[in-house]
Formats: C-alpha cells, sequence, structure tokens
C-alpha cells in the first residue's frame, strides 16, 4: 500500500471493519429470531421438535452451500 495516504488506508480500513460488524449482527439477529421463533413453538412431541430442528439445520447448511458457491 505504498503511496497511499496512511489516513485514507486507517479510515477505508475502520468503514469495512465497521461494514462487516454491522453485517454479522445482522446475520446473527436473523438466525437468532428463527431459533426462537423455533424454541418458542409448542411441540407436541419429541418427534415433531427434532422434525422442525431438522429444517432449521438444513435452511442454515443449504445457506452455507450458497455462500461457499459465490466465493465468499
Amino acid at each position: 500500500m505504498e503511496g497511499l495516504d496512511p489516513k485514507l488506508v486507517k479510515k477505508l480500513k475502520e468503514k469495512i471493519s465497521k461494514e462487516l460488524l454491522q453485517k454479522e449482527k445482522e446475520t446473527v439477529e436473523y438466525w437468532f429470531k428463527e431459533l426462537e421463533a423455533l424454541y418458542n413453538k409448542n411441540h407436541q412431541t419429541l418427534a415433531e421438535l427434532k422434525s422442525d430442528l431438522r429444517r432449521f439445520l438444513d435452511r442454515m447448511k443449504n445457506r452455507l452451500e450458497i455462500i461457499k458457491t459465490k466465493g465468499i
């Protein structure tokens, strides 16, 4: 990064760090709400709970696969 203004580089790093933190916060909040809804659901049997947990895990796995294929 020779030739670049150190103040500019620092500012850009701070901005990117802040944006990444915001995206992470949004992601964690989304999955937290999804899991909380699952937790609050009135499951009648253990099988129902396991089925909902399996769907939840499959959704997370699918999302990770999409992210991996995009090269992120």
